[in-house]
């Protein structure tokens, strides 16, 4: 035995970073018996060798107290390998003693079977899966740590991350979609009614005109389907743009290419799925001479792409004009100084979304009692019905933003700024949807429950009193499909939501919601947008009466920031009612989240679930949290992505998924196109393993199913002791059973003498042992010798 004294020098330490990688799936729409994947295991190596069994010698006594709270009282089969065990074992001893032979085979193969299906021990089948809730009606433990996540760490992080605070990016897409859960006769239509006498339409071109707008053919031809035309924009008699497939096919068989389809003055009365797109441009005859479509997979599945329709007039560019698909464009000629319809044809709805079919006068869409209810603007007055006798019938499947009409034909140089860049004003524009959330909207009859509604002209991005009273999520898709040149707000046809005439038992909000095509599809109608190639303006804001109240475009530190909707303070502190116990407080209310009443119920003003929680902000988040073990230290930035490949009220259509940009920030990252990292629509705390999807634009995010993926970060540490045994040392033993014999048997050895080294122990400074290691072989250590050993060690 020898001690040596570890100087610095003999000291070795360094650090290895780790990333494991998660990925972990949930799905309540799985068999039962593969609800999840990726779960963490509490043991590092579980084994399910390790069986759940009863120490023998408490045979005969009862390890569990049946009396105590929450403790399972006596179980036998806990026992049942004891006791097997046990009759084995007096067998034998009584055979054993009598002198006659016994059998062991058979009765140890009815233990083993015992032992073989008892349970694992607790330890080994414990696992740990991704938490994901929303906020809850009651004030419990999911509030509390919603209250920490937006009171405590969110504040702590704000200075190191992107938007760390209680609001989200006003940077969103229009989504059109057709599924078997949604209406397809539905779409934005804007009144191009003349105001006045003489005046001209507020959405017609006098003569030259430019369409602009990005659009992402997301969606492909269901199974066995034909994709059909879906039609982008149509004014009647005027022009319309529409969605076409090309020859382009996936591997599934699914159309991957699509077109433009530009239908001009008369030729736009046209149906988009009968024209022949096979037919050259400037070839058709009358009255499909003003048909053009562009080139056979101009546009590709999942990208997204800006499109401008630029045409200078007869008198400016001799007719001629161009389709413009980002850097390439399409010819096609006009010979005429205007596309308008003769002056005895009235246009009066510009449709988004859709193609109008019809005979009867577009006027009614804006009727006065459907402008009261549903609070468009304008209303056409002495009209006081819908039409009839018309048909939306070429839905487009697609989403599109920034949607504007240029009163010109612009340049090369000037759809080149369209593609990379908003407009911060309305010159030369007739109109323009961006779509941003504006504060400002129309009064309308707004739902308090699925039974009553109020007079509201609602300034919040969803029905805030919806969803603090009665746990209802509906968007306020007026507040984001306003017209930022005219100030229009849309009829939102087969968009909006009704109340129920008869009382429903054992109803909810959001069962309510979700029971009707229109309302799933308006939730769903605008989303978050993924298109990294575009950054818009969003002074466009401060234009127009929109300015007047700049409340909600607020930062964490109060100051204005328009690129940015908080939903931290959505209620004021006076919605509150007095301290009163629960039962007292919810019948002042009336109705609450899972009592919603009927039609006979008398609802008060009362805000049942921010009564609960006092929490004024969005309860509209979905928060995902995981146990360190998935991710070690911290989930690795830059590396986390959630996906629901089926959002809810969509029957599988819409796909979100969503990314962190390295900085705390996720943003929505479906497109094949780059992404905007800057566009924020949740944040991720790294060391917390939290993340928040603020926007409340994604309703439900993962209820149904989510996948998860990052990596995590975990350092190791390595310390190496080199130790020196060196000539001299470590020559004798204290084990009192040590006998000096040679080395070796050869006659010409020359240092007999030798000690085997078996192990070595560290200690501190009072000789205490603080780490031992012992050899896997014995060394053997002669005087003479010298050596270097390594003691290493992993923390």
């Amino acid at each position: 035995m020898s001690l040596i004294k570890i100087l610095p020098e003999y000291i070795e330490h360094f650090s290895l970073t780790l990333h494991p990688e998660i990925d972990f799936v949930s799905s309540s729409l799985q068999p039962a018996t593969a609800l999840t994947t990726g779960s963490a295991h509490l043991s590092a190596r579980p084994s399910k060798c390790f069986k759940n069994l009863i120490d023998p010698s408490q045979w005969g006594e009862n390890s569990y107290d049946a009396e105590s709270s929450g403790v399972p009282g006596f179980n036998e089969e806990d026992y049942a390998a004891a006791i097997d065990l046990e009759n084995i074992s007096r067998t034998a001893i009584e055979a054993i003693e009598a002198g006659t032979g016994y059998d062991l085979r058979s009765s140890m193969s009815d233990y083993m079977e015992i032992v073989n299906s008892s349970s694992q021990i607790a330890r080994n089948s414990k696992r740990f899966n991704v938490v994901r809730f929303d906020p809850p009606y009651l004030f419990n433990l999911n509030t509390a740590a919603k209250s920490i996540v937006r009171n405590i760490l969110m504040p702590y992080y704000a200075s190191s991350y992107d938007n760390c605070q209680f609001v989200y990016t006003n940077y969103h897409t229009l989504n059109f979609f057709t599924s078997s859960l949604v209406p397809s006769d539905s779409a934005l239509i804007y009144s191009n009614a003349q105001r006045k006498a003489g005046e001209t339409r507020p959405y017609y071109p006098t003569g030259s005109f430019t369409i602009d707008f990005y659009i992402n053919p997301r969606y492909t031809n269901d199974p066995g389907k034909d994709f059909k035309a879906g039609t982008i924009m149509h004014l009647s008699s005027a022009f319309a743009v529409s969605l076409v497939s090309g020859s382009g096919r996936d591997g599934d068989g699914n159309v991957s290419g699509y077109r433009i389809l530009l239908q001009l003055s008369h030729s736009a009365d046209r149906r988009p799925s009968r024209v022949n797109l096979n037919t050259k441009n400037n070839t058709r005859s009358y009255p499909e001479d003003l048909i053009f479509v562009t080139a056979d997979n101009s546009l590709s599945k999942n990208n997204w792409h800006h499109v401008s329709i630029a045409w200078g007039g007869k008198s400016v560019s001799d007719g001629t004009g161009s389709i413009w698909i980002d850097n390439d464009h399409y010819p096609f000629s006009v010979p005429s100084s205007s596309i308008l319809p003769p002056k005895h044809v009235s246009s009066e709805a510009l449709v988004l979304g859709n193609y109008y079919e019809g005979w009867d006068n577009e006027a009614k869409f804006f009727n006065t009692t459907a402008a009261s209810r549903e609070g468009f603007f304008p209303k056409t007055a002495g009209l006081t019905n819908d039409p009839i006798s018309f048909d939306l019938d070429h839905p487009l499947n697609a989403e599109i933003h920034d949607i504007k009409i240029f009163d010109r034909d612009l340049n090369g140089d000037e759809i080149k700024q369209n593609i990379s860049s908003g407009r911060s004003d309305t010159k030369d524009l007739l109109f323009y949807v961006p779509p941003f959330f504006a504060k400002e909207s129309r009064e309308r009859n707004v739902l308090i429950t699925p039974f009553q509604t109020e007079r509201k002209a609602p300034t919040d991005p969803f029905n805030v009193n919806f969803s603090f009273g009665v746990g209802g999520r509906l968007l306020n898709l007026e507040n984001f499909s306003r017209e930022f040149v005219k100030g229009y707000y849309p009829r939102l046809y087969n968009l909006t939501a009704s109340t129920l005439d008869h009382t429903v038992l054992d109803i909810t909000a959001n069962g309510y919601v979700y029971a009707s095509g229109s309302t799933r599809k308006r939730n769903l109608t605008v989303l978050p947008n993924d298109n990294g190639r575009f950054v818009p303006d969003f002074d466009l804001l401060t234009s127009g009466s929109v300015s007047t109240n700049m409340s909600q475009f607020t930062n964490i530190l109060g100051g204005i920031d328009l690129s940015v909707i908080n939903i931290n303070d959505m209620v004021p502190d006076s919605a509150a009612l007095p301290l009163l116990p629960q039962e007292i407080s919810e019948a002042v209310a009336g109705c609450t989240p899972t009592d919603l009443g009927g039609i006979e119920t008398s609802v008060g003003p009362v805000l049942t679930i921010y009564d609960r929680t006092l929490d004024p902000s969005s309860n509209e988040v979905t928060v995902f949290d995981m146990s360190n073990l998935f991710y070690g230290n911290r989930i690795l930035p830059g590396s986390l992505f959630i996906t629901d490949p089926n959002v809810t009220g969509s029957g599988g259509k819409v796909r979100i998924s969503l990314k962190d940009n390295g900085r705390g920030g996720l943003f929505r990252a479906d497109a094949l196109t780059t992404h905007p990292t800057w566009a924020n629509v949740g944040t991720v705390l790294y060391n917390e393993g939290v993340a928040v999807i603020k926007s409340p634009n994604i309703p439900f995010f993962g209820k149904d199913e989510f996948e998860l993926k990052c990596k995590g970060e975990q350092n190791i540490h390595m310390l190496t002791v080199n130790i020196p045994a060196g000539v001299g040392m470590f020559n004798s033993s204290s084990n009192p059973v040590f006998k000096p014999i040679s080395a070796s048997l050869d006659p010409n050895e020359y240092d007999p003498d030798f000690v085997y080294i078996t192990g070595l122990n560290l200690h501190d400074d009072n000789l205490n042992v603080i780490m031992r290691s012992n050899l896997a072989q014995p060394i053997k250590k002669r005087r003479s010798d010298e050596f270097l050993i390594k003691f290493k060690k992993d923390f």
